[in-house]
């Protein structure tokens, strides 16, 4: 249990305040970019990642991990904008919500990249060897897994996920108001989406394809990163 607690703190917690942090920044740089001024007014607009946290959301994951739930999520603090103040407000709408999920499949692109030069890397792998680094490359895995699940999970046409706002865009108002109509049993729909295994059955092979696609070889450590500690270390 102490080390599941101590993997937790040092591996889940920052990897998981990465990808919040970097999903709500996105989602406020772009409402700011396209004429929304409100994020800019409530100092979203910053990398400083602890601005983007919601505690209570950040608490909830790493609590049901030490206690082995089969159910584990979590949420950042909401960017409020307004799509009055955007110049085309139902595209500029679609494409903030955007912003968020691919923020994360973004910087989970640039992980793989960098992990595929691994294995033809001397330095690199000189560098696994050592405690420091074969920590660092254990985080990087799971801010790439805490990542990949963000973008995947958050592109769910279920309200209020990013997936059911980019849907009203591209579906248009008849789409918009179903979408608003069902927000009430949002939170029911997702609990059920989760207790029903359903992420197991639909978004699990999505999310072994990405992983195995961007990482390459290095995917295998990704999915069992006990076996890169027994290969590097």
């Amino acid at each position: 249990m102490a080390i599941n607690a101590f993997d937790i703190l040092t591996l889940d917690l920052p990897a998981f305040i990465i990808g919040i942090g970097i999903h709500e920044f996105a989602h406020a740089w772009t409402a700011d970019k396209l004429g929304d001024s409100t994020p800019r007014s409530e100092g979203r607009v910053s990398l400083n990642l602890f601005r983007h946290l919601d505690p209570l959301g950040v608490a909830l994951p790493m609590i049901l991990s030490y206690f082995g739930s089969p159910l584990n999520f979590g949420w950042g603090k909401p960017v409020r904008f307004n799509p009055e103040n955007f110049g085309k407000p139902m595209r500029d709408y679609g494409l903030t919500a955007l912003a968020g999920p691919l923020s994360n499949l973004l910087l989970c692109i640039a992980i793989g990249i960098f992990l595929q030069q691994f294995p033809t890397s001397p330095r690199l792998l000189a560098f696994a060897t050592s405690f420091t680094g074969n920590y660092f490359f254990r985080l990087l895995f799971r801010v790439f897994i805490f990542n990949m699940g963000l973008f995947i999970f958050n592109i769910l046409p279920i309200p209020p996920l990013d997936g059911s706002k980019i849907l009203s865009w591209l579906g248009g108002r008849k789409v918009k108001a179903f979408m608003d109509r069902i927000q009430i049993y949002s939170f029911f729909i997702l609990i059920m989406f989760l207790f029903l295994k359903l992420d197991e059955k639909f978004l699990l092979p999505v999310f072994a394809k990405l992983t195995s696609l961007l990482c390459g070889p290095m995917a295998k450590y990704l999915f069992n990163p006990a076996q890169f500690i027994a290969d590097n270390l």
